[in-house]
């Protein structure tokens, strides 16, 4: 089970798509429903087979617990309409993790029922794009600083989010925003952003490298941005790029196979992407100008991806369930 998020087409419903067959077939979510209406969803996250999380613009946060079919508002701690949640990371069921601008990080550890503001002169005039739970007390956040977003930001919590120190890498490597953070384990770490920029550690986040994914195009920037990436383990990771791109690395970012430019429509961003196994594994893409989104598959390790959907809506993230699926689902028609 996959679901995909995304802006409000024609209808003005924001986009939840769902897939009960690793995505080969997608059916709309949350059509006509009031907590729905004019929403900018930018990630989802989802726990099983009943409950997901998603945030958006606005301040909002959604949560089903039946599958999607009824979706409902839940009211954020903080009553700022204009924050824009951007992320959300869960550790388990239960503690909630979500970042987004201002400064912004919320967390929940009883399921959404009661929530914390963060509260931290690190976090303050930060456009946090990325958040990431390791554990129930480390927590990392990427982005950029408000007003000059060009300029990346890293920070970390190793106490539950009590207190917030700043990552900097070396050689002014954040002179690119960052978008994300994610990790196959305690001690295996990715912070990835603009112009194929990312920083790895292997120890739990004591000594950073710096480096860059080559070939990815990007013209005068120096390189695709890096939209999402997702580590298998610490060997093999995927990543969404600007420009259609997809890369994929089996050895831990030594090397990096080009299983691009992602199938038309194209002249998109490749906004978000998530895996199943390291055969099946869903993307989500949005257009540079036009309001147009797609969603691409591939069930044969990234030898061929094929679209699967097509939508005039801006599609921002994609999350599946662990779940065992029959292997017969993701033969490729």
């Amino acid at each position: 089970m996959v679901w995909v998020v995304g802006y409000p087409d024609s209808t003005n419903y924001g986009t939840i798509l769902f897939s009960a067959d690793g995505g080969d077939k997608w059916v709309r979510q949350g059509e006509g429903s009031k907590a729905l209406l004019g929403a900018n969803i930018n990630d989802v996250w989802a726990v099983d087979e009943n409950t997901v999380w998603a945030v958006g613009e606005d301040n909002l946060i959604l949560k089903t617990t039946d599958g999607g079919k009824t979706w409902k508002q839940i009211a954020a701690p903080s009553q700022s309409r204009y924050v824009e949640l951007v992320s959300i990371s869960l550790i388990g069921t239960d503690n909630i993790w979500i970042s987004g601008s201002s400064g912004i990080v919320y967390n929940s550890k009883d399921g959404g029922n009661t929530w914390t503001v963060i509260n931290s002169d690190v976090l303050n005039n930060k456009y946090l794009q990325g958040i990431h739970a390791i554990n129930s007390n480390v927590v990392y956040v990427a982005g950029g600083h408000e007003g000059n977003n060009t300029r990346g930001f890293i920070a970390r919590t190793t106490d539950a989010g009590q207190t917030w120190d700043s990552v900097v890498p070396s050689d002014n490597f954040n002179k690119h925003r960052w978008i994300g953070v994610t990790s196959s384990d305690q001690s295996h770490i990715v912070v990835y952003g603009g112009a194929s920029y990312y920083m790895y550690s292997h120890d739990g986040g004591q000594i950073w490298k710096n480096d860059s994914v080559p070939g990815t195009g990007g013209g005068g920037t120096g390189g695709a941005d890096i939209n999402c990436l997702k580590m298998l383990d610490a060997q093999t990771w995927w990543g969404a790029f600007d420009l259609d791109a997809i890369f994929r690395t089996d050895n831990g970012g030594n090397s990096w196979i080009s299983q691009g430019p992602a199938p038309n429509p194209g002249n998109m961003w490749l906004l978000g992407i998530d895996y199943y196994n390291k055969d099946l594994c869903i993307i989500v893409g949005s257009g540079t100008h036009l309001n147009i989104g797609k969603i691409i598959k591939t069930s044969n390790g990234g030898q061929l991806w094929k679209l699967e959907y097509k939508i005039n809506a801006r599609l921002q993230k994609v999350s599946f369930i662990k779940k065992t699926i029959p292997f017969s689902l993701f033969k490729i028609k």
